[in-house]
């Protein structure tokens, strides 16, 4: 079944990119922009036509993908754009908050001016793009990345970084229907002030609060 639609386009993908890294970046777009959304198929054939690559590189990035936690692949089906139910969703963001909670506390003490300018930066980008809903996410998780980076902890940084793409769906779902990018941008500047108060208990319990914001609500869209 061809599920890709022809407002997915392969233009916005870098072509000087090795083909796996284009097949890739080709899927997540597809879930930022909610044309691939949660229990999608994600046909082989499609991608690779749509790019001009062949299918090996496509099911390499899927495989990726996978391991990353943003698709499933089934023996009968083929890759389907990962799909979780309510209690898992909710799950995951619970565990997600702990995980940047702690990471935030382990950050802190590796933060300094130029750190900081960095994170401004990052949510000038998000204000900047909140007339498009998928670059204020990329934007988003670009903040919270780098936050998380700062911990030193390259396993912690990876599993909430999987998390994220696991619940990626769900969040551009939720956003599109609320629309409550503004307030969001209110929140990470609560976080750098956060920052600067250079407080470790007192930041990780902001993260912490911050990453769980409309849990349920967002899990009502499993």
């Amino acid at each position: 079944m061809h599920i890709l639609s022809p407002s997915l386009s392969p233009s916005t993908i870098d072509k000087s990119l090795p083909p796996v890294e284009q097949a890739y970046q080709y899927v997540i777009n597809g879930i930022l922009t909610g044309e691939l959304k949660a229990g999608m198929r994600i046909p082989t054939e499609a991608v690779a036509e749509a790019l001009g690559i062949s299918r090996t590189p496509v099911r390499d990035a899927l495989r990726s993908l996978e391991g990353d936690g943003a698709v499933m692949i089934y023996a009968n089906r083929g890759a389907v754009v990962a799909k979780y139910t309510r209690s898992e969703v909710s799950q995951l963001i619970e565990i997600r908050a702990a995980l940047e909670g702690l990471a935030a506390r382990f950050a802190l003490e590796n933060i300094g001016p130029s750190e900081l300018e960095e994170l401004a930066h990052l949510k000038s980008r998000m204000e900047r793009e909140r007339d498009s809903l998928s670059k204020w996410m990329t934007a988003h998780d670009a903040f919270h990345n780098y936050l998380t980076s700062l911990s030193g902890r390259p396993l912690l940084a990876r599993q909430t970084e999987k998390m994220r793409f696991m619940l990626l769906p769900y969040y551009r779902e939720y956003y599109s229907q609320s629309l409550e990018m503004e307030i969001f941008g209110l929140e990470h500047e609560k976080l750098i002030r956060a920052i600067e108060l250079n407080d470790a208990t007192h930041l990780e319990q902001i993260v912490r609060r911050h990453a769980v914001i409309n849990v349920q609500k967002v899990a009502d869209l499993a």
